[in-house]
């Protein structure tokens, strides 16, 4: 270390909350009090687990109640604080084609993902799913206002942006309380912001074929500002007569994508890493490329379900692959 070098003291929290563990990390600057750093800690923890509750598309918060309203023919009123996000939310909707949909709780709530305690064990009826599919593509669209609906059998769920939604305004709610050096990790979603000391946040990108518990590594890079976002089959799924039936609906079918077993997305904007993100998810092993330039998304790391790891040009310069992985490049 160089004389001109500074360690920072460290604060790390780690909590529950939107159904996943929370770490939340400060890098604490000199004249920083770490019981100031702990209060400040104490606010964004709050402010997540309200956010977990309310934003939940089930349970007994707020979004929740809205679906009951919703999918029994009701007219609904979205409050304040949650209309940024459902406009984000509908925003990428449409930006993606539809790849992205926030509206398919019920179609979770079919397949049994709704809850990792009640996952299901084979898939549902197909004319169950084809019901829930003739619902999706009758309701209306959302026009960005203070109301939706009626949409009877809709329920919108955040499960594919809540959480860089939140991250993201927590770490801005961290900077403003004069903490602008810090990191968050909501179980697959990763933000940072600043540096640590004299260098940036180095994080790692987990191989999705090894127990997460094991923390084995595909990669690792460095960031500064950015959100580094995995979706993955290997969170919340089942297996049915040989078959591997992974948490994330495809919109369009109503069934569960295949052909990716994971796919990260490293973007400044937390909803856009995440969501578009589970975008491209969507469009699988065939189509995730062509998607990802359609979007301007330009830092994406894939790998395919027989194994092959490939990623962007921009990303894989900053990529510090692990021993043994191979990553096949693409322009």
């Amino acid at each position: 270390m160089t004389p001109s070098a500074f360690s920072p003291q460290i604060v790390k929290r780690i909590f529950l909350a939107m159904g996943t563990q929370v770490s939340v990390t400060l890098a604490l600057e000199k004249s920083h009090r770490r019981a100031h750093a702990e209060a400040a800690i104490d606010q964004v923890e709050t402010r997540i687990e309200q956010f977990g509750r309310d934003a939940w598309a089930w349970g007994d918060g707020r979004l929740a109640q809205l679906n009951l309203a919703l999918a029994s023919g009701e007219e609904i009123a979205l409050p304040a604080d949650l209309r940024p996000l459902f406009r984000r939310a509908w925003e990428i909707r449409n930006r993606t084609g539809g790849l992205y949909e926030p509206r398919i709780a019920a179609l979770v709530r079919l397949w049994g993902f709704h809850d990792a305690a009640e996952l299901g064990t084979a898939p549902p009826p197909a004319h169950e799913v084809q019901a829930l599919l003739a619902a999706l593509q009758a309701a209306p669209d959302y026009d960005g206002g203070n109301r939706y609906g009626p949409a009877p059998n809709i329920g919108w769920d955040f499960g594919g942006i809540g959480k860089g939604y939140i991250v993201d305004a927590a770490l801005d709610q961290l900077r403003e309380l004069g903490y602008p050096n810090a990191i968050i990790d909501a179980g697959g979603n990763l933000a940072a912001r600043g540096i640590r000391g004299d260098r940036r946040w180095h994080v790692g990108i987990r191989d999705p074929r090894v127990p997460a518990e094991r923390g084995v590594l595909l990669a690792s890079l460095d960031v500064y500002d950015e959100t580094v976002n995995t979706h993955g089959d290997d969170q919340r799924s089942f297996e049915h007569e040989g078959r591997r039936y992974g948490h994330i609906l495809d919109p369009r079918s109503g069934v569960p994508v295949d052909g990716l077993r994971a796919l990260t997305v490293v973007h400044a904007d937390g909803c856009i890493a995440e969501a578009e993100g589970a975008a491209l998810f969507v469009a699988g092993a065939p189509g995730w490329r062509d998607a990802a330039r359609e979007l301007g998304l330009d830092q994406v790391l894939a790998m395919t379900a027989d194994g092959r790891v490939q990623a962007s040009a921009s990303l894989a310069a900053r990529l510090h692959a692990q021993p043994g992985i191979q990553i096949e490049v693409f322009n």
